[in-house]
């Protein structure tokens, strides 16, 4: 396989820009990602995650886990994170206003799985693809074994593949796609409204946690733990995100940034930082929105 992610999610993300009220983004990315984490049950033998059976399991473990991280859990993960530079990771708070129709949410489910599995076929040798062109003769001995076709497309989204994935992530925040879908005064509000104190602690321990976890199910199961691994970070990053959801401010209090205190003494100092009038969180509604 390409890289799980950003690699798969370079074959979607072009779908959201494209047609921004037709897709649900979220969905998109994780569904794209989805078919890669449920290799963690390969010991089951009827169990194939890159078929029909991958799909069943797939397409509804996207919508929820969507909806879930939508609506409780995209403030605290982003938070928590740093910015990482051009990425802007914060900013990616705002998704939590969004609240697209569940059948969109449905359909870039199935599409987001679809695209994943469709380019496995032709990165993995006697699969649909790679037998429709021939993708498992050995082209050259490479120092880790022969190169197949199949194997020379997993070597390109590898590489070029995460590249394009990396970009595409940096443009829709660096050419203001999500100011263009949520509102620029929203990514603001959301980029700068308080997180709990303690963040980026809790987050870290929460990361710990899913990682031992991944090791020890992969382990006993006798099998290279890297999808146990990913299966329990994903799980682990809905976690942090819940237990570091903002909670609202009530009067008289100072809020935190950043996961560490600022006192108003502070505050009063720094002109760049500002308290919004009302966390992300308090200020959602179906009504205020957007479908997108």
């Amino acid at each position: 396989m390409p890289l799980t992610f950003p690699a798969h999610q370079a074959a979607v993300l072009p779908l959201k820009l494209w047609r921004p009220r037709w897709f649900d983004g979220t969905a998109l990315v994780v569904g794209s990602g989805a078919p890669d984490l449920f290799n963690a049950f390969a010991f089951v033998d009827t169990f194939d995650s890159h078929h029909w059976d991958g799909i069943a399991f797939a397409v509804p473990f996207t919508v929820i886990y969507s909806i879930l991280l939508r609506r409780y859990a995209v403030d605290g993960l982003f938070g928590s994170m740093p910015d990482f530079g051009p990425l802007r990771a914060r900013s990616y708070r705002v998704l939590g206003n969004g609240r697209p129709h569940v059948l969109v949410t449905l359909l870039s489910a199935f599409v987001g799985v679809a695209s994943h599995i469709a380019v496995d076929s032709f990165t993995h040798p006697y699969r649909i693809g790679s037998n429709l062109l021939g993708l498992h003769r050995v082209l050259l001995d490479g120092p880790f074994g022969p190169v197949t076709g199949a194997k020379f497309l997993q070597y390109l989204g590898h590489s070029f593949g995460s590249l394009l994935g990396v970009v595409l992530f940096v443009l829709v925040v660096s050419r203001r796609h999500l100011g263009e879908w949520y509102g620029h005064d929203a990514v603001a509000d959301a980029r700068r409204a308080p997180v709990r104190d303690h963040a980026r602690a809790r987050a870290v321990s929460i990361l710990v946690v899913g990682i031992v976890a991944g090791l020890v199910w992969g382990l006993s199961n006798e099998q290279f733990p890297i999808f146990h691994l990913g299966l329990t970070l994903v799980i682990s990053l809905l976690v942090i995100g819940v237990a570091n959801r903002p909670t609202p401010i009530t009067k008289g209090q100072t809020p935190s940034y950043g996961g560490g205190g600022v006192g108003a003494a502070t505050l009063a100092t720094c002109p760049d930082i500002s308290i919004p009038h009302a966390t992300t969180s308090s200020m959602r509604s179906d009504e205020r929105s957007p479908r997108i």
